[in-house]
């Protein structure tokens, strides 16, 4: 679909001019991102450049850079060079940008494995709760695609990140609760940085699949308690397989 740019006269786009100064380019984010919120920018759409924003808001190119700055560093815009390029709203903003803000945390603070999975043994239980509650048709037909997916991985591969995130992922889109699917998502993107390196074996592959399709079935059944119990009972197998395995104790910069 094409994007279309932002004309500086806009009538939608009510934008306050901003005085130079030390939070200029922070005023000047805020009120973008209050466009954005408000659906007065849409996702796709082109912002205008640089030159315009300066004229719209009274200030210099350099505090418009930075705004933008501050806009792309938040996952809001990205920057597209070339013919046809700009700066365009994001079309969404999600787990990607709330793993990366976790990752940094981690790392700053050296926050352990065992931490992620403490918390990991919170959220999901009540991730699969609320898609026993909750999960449409669709929805339950996506979560058995994971688990043949990650049965035919299981066959060729050793390691299988992706499918295994699919997994967990199709849960929480069923779960129907956004924000909880964002945190979810986060923290098994994080959990795979730390066992990355991991080479499975048979039996460890077996026993995730068996608990895979455990939770399906309670899914599919609508039994909320059960659901619950049988992730539970996978998060305590991870933790039984996991001490069996080398694993990252500090999570360090990883290129996946």
């Amino acid at each position: 679909m094409r994007s279309k740019v932002l004309a500086k006269n806009s009538s939608f786009l009510d934008f306050r001019p901003v005085a130079d100064g030390k939070r200029a380019h922070e005023k000047i984010a805020q009120q973008l991102k209050h466009a954005i919120f408000e659906k007065r920018i849409q996702p796709g759409d082109k912002l205008p450049a640089e030159r315009e924003l300066a004229e719209i808001f009274h200030t210099s190119r350099v505090t418009i850079r930075s705004a933008i700055l501050t806009l792309q560093n938040a996952g809001l815009v990205h920057i597209k060079k070339g013919t046809g390029g700009g700066t365009f709203v994001a079309q969404d903003i999600g787990a990607a940008e709330v793993s990366e803000l976790l990752r940094d945390i981690i790392q700053w603070k050296n926050i352990s494995i065992h931490h992620v999975i403490e918390v990991r043994g919170i959220i999901e239980p009540q991730v699969a709760y609320n898609a026993a509650e909750n999960a449409t048709d669709e929805d339950i037909r996506n979560i058995w695609a994971t688990i043949r997916e990650l049965e035919h991985f299981f066959k060729v591969k050793m390691k299988f990140q992706s499918s295994d995130e699919n997994f967990h992922r199709a849960l929480a889109d069923a779960a129907k609760n956004p924000l909880l699917s964002v945190f979810q998502a986060a923290l098994i993107d994080i959990l795979f940085r730390f066992v990355y390196d991991v080479n499975w074996k048979k039996e460890h592959k077996k026993s995730i699949l068996l608990h895979h399709t455990n939770i399906a079935e309670k899914v599919e059944k609508k039994d909320p308690e059960a659901a619950m119990q049988a992730m539970i009972e996978h998060l305590k197998d991870m933790q039984r397989i996991l001490s069996q395995c080398p694993v990252k104790k500090e999570l360090g910069w990883i290129s996946l």
